[in-house]
């Protein structure tokens, strides 16, 4: 089946396992405002919380998470998700939101009835899916870990976006030095992404940094690496942003362990890594299309087609 079908067959399960009040919790009529609203930090959110679900009721969760991401995103999700377990046994169990449960499930409209969505969100993780026809649009697309990586000793064992940043940095140290002195646009890295949680994205990002299409031997490797690993997020089926005309941007220092971010950034994409907050083991990445968040594009269309223009 294609992706639109197996996530409706699946958040179909997902519903029809929950009683009426969490299933009036869930959800929400497609056009509600709330649709384009979005965070990664612990808040009480639209929807219904995981940690109100029985087993199996989890375990239908995770199976529509796992439809729109695929498997190496997928565990990245769920090791972020546990990473707030030992975040709130690092700042001694005081805050009740630090839970690998506290994450929300929202259903916009119905599914197979297109228009429609579905939102898994919480601290750290922000995955939005909008189905209209065929079309599956996965942006905005947030993950996020605190603590960044967990060591003993001198070994990381755990560090769900440890790729992310060590081929930001491959590609930085391939650049040569003309190529780097385009690149940096600033010596110290910003405090978090630049578009935060933002429902647009400013157009001017797109016009800073080095053009991936200058790139040639290793940085170009290195960039078509960095570019596949977020891209890669993406299921099969979904409709991913399009780096054609991206740039590479950096901030910040150019070796891990102090602050650092990057970007790619062009018409059709944005990513977005920053690395600053607690002592540089705080990291955050969003993947995002400046046209095509929440599915402007397509929804924009498909009205067009349905009523005339305006």
């Amino acid at each position: 089946m294609a992706l639109a079908d197996d996530l409706a067959a699946a958040v179909r399960r997902l519903l029809d396992g929950l009683d009426q009040g969490q299933r009036a919790l869930a959800s929400i009529p497609f056009h509600d405002a709330d649709r384009h609203t979005w965070a990664y930090w612990p808040t009480d959110r639209k929807g219904l919380p995981v940690h109100l679900l029985d087993r199996a009721g989890t375990k239908e969760v995770h199976r529509c998470l796992s439809t729109v991401l695929t498997p190496t995103a997928f565990a990245k999700a769920v090791a972020i998700m546990g990473l707030d377990e030992v975040l709130d046994l690092r700042e001694g169990h005081a805050w009740d939101r630090r839970h690998r449960d506290d994450y929300w499930i929202t259903v916009f409209g119905t599914p197979g009835e297109a228009p429609w969505g579905w939102r898994f969100e919480g601290h750290h993780v922000s995955i939005h899916a909008t189905v209209a026809g065929d079309e599956v649009t996965m942006v905005p697309l947030f993950l996020g870990a605190n603590p960044g990586e967990v060591r003993d000793a001198d070994r990381v064992v755990v560090a769900p976006l440890a790729a992310e940043e060590s081929l930001g940095f491959e590609l930085l140290h391939a650049l040569t030095v003309e190529q780097r002195a385009d690149a940096i646009v600033a010596d110290s890295a910003p405090d978090d992404i630049l578009t935060r949680n933002d429902p647009r994205i400013d157009a001017s990002l797109a016009e800073e940094g080095i053009p991936l299409a200058a790139l040639g031997g290793a940085a170009a490797a290195a960039a078509d690496a960095l570019l596949a690993n977020y891209l890669g997020r993406f299921p099969a089926g979904a409709r991913g942003p399009d780096p054609v005309g991206a740039r590479f941007a950096w901030a910040g220092a150019d070796e891990p362990g102090a602050g650092h971010y990057h970007r790619l950034a062009g018409p059709r994409v944005l990513v977005e890594l920053d690395n600053t907050q607690d002592g540089a083991n705080h990291v955050h990445t969003v993947v995002r299309d400046p046209q095509a968040d929440f599915a402007y594009d397509v929804l924009a269309a498909h009205h067009r087609s349905a009523h005339g223009p305006a």
